[in-house]
């Protein structure tokens, strides 16, 4: 056998000390040095260090090849390995080569920025490093590129143009002689003595390191510092990690499976516990109401439908009294249950929930305790490269005393853990799951268990926002779960998500996070369903809000990288959906002239009158004392007692306050006046009001539909008596004062169509600051002027549901020249699209090449490594079908065809070759929820693993 020893393509700058490096190991090795000064050229660098690699390959003379530079102005970036290895080090230029790596490099940077770096082998060479040369001048505002001038006017042009131009030296605050023992010689350290003399710099000896040279010399594998390029792969550089890596050349015949873009997947083991659904129960627990509809799921047709107010202190009284309204026989025939609700939206806009600790493992040196302004939290050791390759394990004692401190001292009821690569790698999230359920038995959200998105630190915070609400959605659920058995219903439940997707109840109870935007995504495909339309807007009106989404192809868009929700960034994927304060319920007010609708919701005046004996004594106090409300009619609202106070530790004001409005509703003039008050803010009305314990009313569009004979439901006495009120201060005549505020909630809903519409091309906001803008929009509200009328006409139909819909929808949709769509059941389309939804799992493999010349599959436990990309494609894909099914069958579905989608990305260099970074499998399955018995506890275990 013939020894080859390693050959070095490098640098002349480095000659000095790769010898010296060689000599001390004892290590053979065949030199090529390229002239210093490439690093300005970065295409001549690539050109001639190519070559020098690919005749060495041709040559056989060597089993490796040892790269002398680094990143150097990406001059390295594309050169490719032919038959054998390459090795080349990780850093920015050969100054961190002499001082030992890039970490000593950056504490002189933080030392002295403006250093000018001098040794041995540059003084030699006559050549400085890119990190100190000054690349570019200025000529008045034209920008001069050294390397441009050089090619096109030579060299001496170019250096002459620079002496003249550049300044450079007034950027260096040091000189700095590198002392790297490879040549000793006083003139070296004189020369740099004399350069800081002469520029007034201060100067400075450093003792370099050459054990990254020999790192470097002796290099066979992949290290934080080295990088080890296999046969047929080419150098990349690595954005999100600044530093160098490896992928392989993509070329015909290297061993891609040959398969479809999409693959159907069957299943010869399908799940017996399943049933063919027929009679079907939806709830949409929304902000103002509670809607109810059993549905025939075989003839897809509605059977009975009941609404009723929602009872935001207890749930469950809304949904029975709605429940209270259905065919009671038809309900004992219900066989599936859909909930959807808009309560972990709410807890998290309200801050509501328990405390949880959050257990946290950053990547090594890129954490600050702001990074995530959250506590309690534990920074935990056990950390992953972002390929999911283990740098360090987890410490299983330390997990053990955190949480135990957590519990004792922060008194936290839930964990949160999340790690960086844990999507890729979840070993080490599910390992300290373990632990701290063996330690405390509390619940723990992992952060790969909600998101497959690598930004672990919006990992954290939704893992920690999961946490933190669930035993609101548990409450609910288990509630609803007692009102259905009293009803003799003992039907699966399942949730609608944000995206309109259903899981499981039990499910639900550990992902509650997931039902974020729950009631508009069930509006949205109970818009879709009951009208069958592919491209189309929907707007849901309800008390509260006006929801807008956009229908494209039967789609409707989902923010994949997660939704906000109450200023917080989550990784939960929800249908993008527009929402305005605007609904049945909203607010109406008289300030200073003018006339404001929401975004405030309170409860009708027509309804208070209808509910509260008490209510006209409260209307006839504000009659007699009208002319105190001519400048704001705010303090006209009137309080009314709904809940119970239990559990409030109550002040002596709110005392006094809830005291008064137990005997009859009083408006908050009264109630200044009984209680010897003079402002609202001292009536301390907050608590009372977040704990849902009394409810404020007011005039709302519900009253004025009342008033106008087109909504007959409570009290139009009362509420035409308030609005007699508004006319009088307002000087207008009730009819047109009714009429201008329709007319005012009809353009606020033509604006908010037309917003959706711009959602998708600009920032619609922009319609309220451009000048232009509004002038056109008033206009096109106007409908013309003597002069122009502007026109708009949307290509797609409306599709409105909501209770108060059909009253403002016709006339906002003839503005915007649209069809407008009011299906049959269109007041009760959100609990129609909660029961007619299906169960819908989504999630993704990623397969890499690793630095070995082998595949690495991102997102399963533990690293696995391939050496064929065949071997590595079929594991992927089996794994990903059965990770989905089992996910499926936990979600409540017995369907087992999976659809697998391939996604290559396969970039093409600037030579014309074709590099693999990854090919990323995508599966879907789509199923009816259809389990109706067998152990969930055991399904969402199963679906773990």
């Amino acid at each position: 056998m013939i020894y080859k020893k390693p050959y070095v393509i490098a640098c002349a700058v480095l000659a000095l000390d790769i010898k010296y490096a060689a000599e001390k190991l004892g290590l053979e090795i065949g030199v090529k040095f390229l002239e210093g000064g490439l690093h300005d050229r970065p295409d001549l660098l690539r050109k001639k260090l190519q070559g020098a690699i690919d005749e060495l390959s041709a040559s056989g003379r060597c089993d490796r090849i040892v790269v002398g530079y680094g990143v150097c102005g990406r001059g390295t970036v594309d050169i490719q390995a032919r038959n054998i290895p390459l090795a080349i080090p990780k850093v920015h230029d050969c100054i961190a080569l002499f001082l030992g790596g890039d970490a000593a490099y950056r504490d002189e940077f933080k030392k002295y920025p403006g250093t000018y770096y001098i040794s041995a082998g540059w003084y030699e060479e006559k050549t400085e490093p890119l990190s100190q040369r000054k690349l570019s001048a200025y000529y008045g505002d034209e920008k001069l590129n050294y390397g441009e001038l050089v090619d096109k006017y030579g060299e001496k042009a170019a250096k002459e143009t620079f002496q003249f131009l550049s300044t450079w030296q007034k950027n260096y605050q040091r000189a700095a002689f590198i002392e790297t023992g490879a040549k000793l010689s006083p003139k070296y350290e004189e020369y740099a003595r004399e350069m800081a003399a002469e520029y007034k710099w201060k100067y400075e000896k450093i003792t370099g390191h050459r054990i990254l040279i020999e790192k470097l010399l002796t290099a066979n594998e992949t290290t934080d510092e080295i990088l080890v390029v296999a046969p047929n792969h080419v150098i990349e550089f690595d954005a999100l990690q600044s530093t160098l890596s490896a992928n392989p050349i993509w070329a015909a015949g290297s061993g891609r499976a040959d398969e479809p873009k999409i693959m159907i997947l069957e299943d010869d083991d399908p799940v017996k516990e399943s049933a063919n659904l027929k009679i079907g129960l939806g709830i949409d627990a929304g902000g103002t109401y509670t809607d109810t509809v059993i549905y025939d799921l075989s003839k897809g047709k509605t059977i009975c439908k009941s609404k009723a107010l929602t009872t935001k202190w207890d749930f469950t009284l809304g949904i029975g009294e709605a429940m209270a309204g259905l065919d009671q026989e038809k309900l004992g025939q219900v066989e599936m249950v859909s909930l959807s609700t808009t309560l972990a939206t709410n807890a998290i806009v309200e801050g509501e929930g328990q405390k949880v600790g959050m257990v946290i493992m950053p990547p090594y040196g890129r954490f600050e305790p702001e990074d995530i302004p959250y506590e309690p939290k534990a920074v935990i050791s056990g950390q992953l490269e972002i390929t999911g390759k283990e740098i360090s394990p987890v410490d299983e004692n330390e997990v053990r005393g955190i949480v135990r401190r957590m519990v004792a001292k922060d008194e936290v009821k839930a964990f949160a853990v999340s790690g960086y690569a844990g999507a890729i790698n979840p070993a080490h999230e599910l390992k300290i799951k373990r632990i701290i359920r063996e330690e405390t038995g509390l619940f723990v959200t992992c952060g790969h268990e909600l998101s497959d998105i690598l930004n672990f630190k919006t990992r954290a915070h939704t893992a920690m926002l999961n946490a933190r609400i669930i035993p609101k959605l548990a409450k609910l659920l288990l509630d609803l779960e007692k009102v259905l058995e009293k009803l003799g219903i003992f039907a699966p439940i399942v949730v609608v998500k944000g995206d309109g997707s259903l899981m499981s109840a039990e499910m639900a109870k550990e992902r509650p996070v997931e039902t974020i935007l729950s009631g508009p995504a069930a509006s949205v495909a109970g818009a879709r369903h009951l009208t069958g339309l592919k491209s189309a807007l929907v707007v849901d009106m309800g008390g509260t809000t006006t929801d807008t989404a956009a229908l494209s192809d039967g789609m409707v868009s989902v923010c994949a990288t997660g939704s906000k929700i109450g200023g917080h960034k989550t990784h939960v994927k929800a249908l993008e959906i527009r929402t305005a304060g605007l609904g049945g319920d909203s607010l109406i007010q008289w300030d200073k002239g003018r006339f404001y609708i929401g975004p405030r919701r309170v409860a009708p005046i027509a309804w208070l009158g209808a509910a509260y004996p008490g209510a006209d004594r409260a209307l006839k106090f504000l009659d007699m004392h009208l002319d105190r409300h001519t400048v704001t009619t705010k303090d006209m609202q009137i309080l009314a007692v709904t809940g119970s106070a239990d559990g409030l530790a109550l002040t002596p004001q709110e005392d006094k306050t809830l005291t008064l409005l137990k005997s009859r509703p009083f408006s908050i003039d009264e109630l200044i006046k009984r209680t010897g008050v003079l402002f609202e803010k001292s009536l301390k009305l907050e608590r009372l009001e977040d704990n849902f314990v009394i409810q404020r009313c007011g005039l709302t569009l519900t009253d004025l539909l009342h008033v106008a004979d087109r909504f007959d439901r409570w009290s139009k006495e009362s509420a035409e008596s308030y609005c007699r009120m508004f006319s009088r201060l307002t000087k207008m005549d009730i009819g047109e004062m009714i009429d201008y505020l329709l007319d005012m909630g009809v353009e606020r809903l033509t604006l908010e169509l037309l917003k959706r519409q711009l959602d998708e091309e600009t920032d619609p906001e922009a319609l309220h600051t451009c000048a232009v803008c509004r002038t056109l929009v008033e206009n096109l509200l106007a409908g013309g002027s003597d002069q122009y009328a502007v026109r708009i006409d949307l290509k797609r139909p409306v599709v409105g549901i909501g209770a108060p819909i059909h009253f403002f929808l016709p006339r906002a949709a003839e503005v915007l020249g649209a069809k407008a769509v009011l299906p049959e059941d269109a007041d009760v389309a959100n609990a129609i699209g909660a029961i007619t939804s299906n169960v819908v799992v989504k999630r993704h493999l990623r397969i890499i090449p690793n630095q070995e010349g082998g595949f690495l599959i991102e997102g399963l436990a533990g690293a696995r490594h391939f050496q064929k990309f065949n071997e590595a494609d079929a594991f992927a894909r089996e794994e990903l079908a059965r990770m989905v099914r089992n996910l499926a069958w936990a979600a409540g579905t017995s369907t087992r065809v999976v659809e697998l989608e391939t996604e290559d990305q396969i970039p093409t260099t600037a030579n014309g070759k074709q590099i693999f970074m990854g090919r990323i499998i995508h599966a879907k399955l789509t199923g009816q929820p259809d389990i109706v018995t067998g152990d969930t506890h055991y399904r969402l275990a199963a679906a773990a693993n």
